[in-house]
Order: C-alpha cells, then structure tokens, then sequence
C-alpha cells in the first residue's frame, strides 16, 4: 500500500469520524487544524528530489533500477571522461614546454625527469 492510499484511508476515517463529535470538540479541532496549516512549510524541491520523480513519471515500477544505473553509469563515465580530459590537459602543457624549449636547465639534471622521458606513455 502506498503512502497516498494510506493517507486518504486515515482521512477518510477521520471524516467518518468527525460527524459524531460535539460542536465544542469540533471547533476546538477546526483550531488546531488551522495552526498546524499555518505552521506548515512545504519541503523545496531538491535536485536529486526532481530527478526522482521525473524517473517516476517517465519510468514504469519494473525498468526503475535499470534507470538509476544508467544515470548512475553516465555520471560515472562523465567523471572519467573530465578527469582524463584533465590529465590530457596537463601532459599537453609539458610537451609543449618540452618543445619549445621553455624548461629551465635544471629539468633536464633531474634523474626522475630523465626516467620520465624514458618511460612509454
């Protein structure tokens, strides 16, 4: 049972159960109702709160969790694809600076730079 059919079956008990009460009780529930509205503040739609019902209203009961890792798997994909990007990025700014001959003296002393340009990358 879901949330919703629970909520209208306790609200319509509560009806049903509202007509037998005396005018004093009545208002006095009127009184409370009123506060508890006016003490109400609807949760602000989140993000990942969107997406979730987007996934709802899109997606049947059956193909939910194949949805999930799909936005799940891209997400990931989108991660590794940013960070190569980056690393890409950086190892062009060295062999650019290798080229043109920007590097200072002491780069080409070092044993781990030496062993760096050695290496199969």
């Amino acid at each position: 049972m879901s949330e919703e059919a629970f909520a209208r079956k306790v609200a319509a008990r509560l009806t049903s159960g509202a007509r037998s009460v005396d005018d004093d009780v009545a208002e006095r529930l009127r009184r409370a109702r009123e506060r508890a509205l006016a003490g109400h503040h609807p949760e602000r739609r989140t993000f990942v709160g969107a997406i979730g019902s987007a996934l709802r209203r899109v997606f049947p009961p059956m193909l939910r969790p194949a949805a999930v890792a799909a936005v799940v798997l891209v997400a990931v994909l989108a991660g590794d694809y940013w960070m190569t990007w980056l690393r890409v990025s950086e190892m062009e700014e060295v062999d650019t600076a290798l080229l043109i001959d920007d590097l200072p003296i002491d780069a080409y002393l070092d044993a781990d730079f030496k062993a760096w340009l050695q290496q199969d990358s």
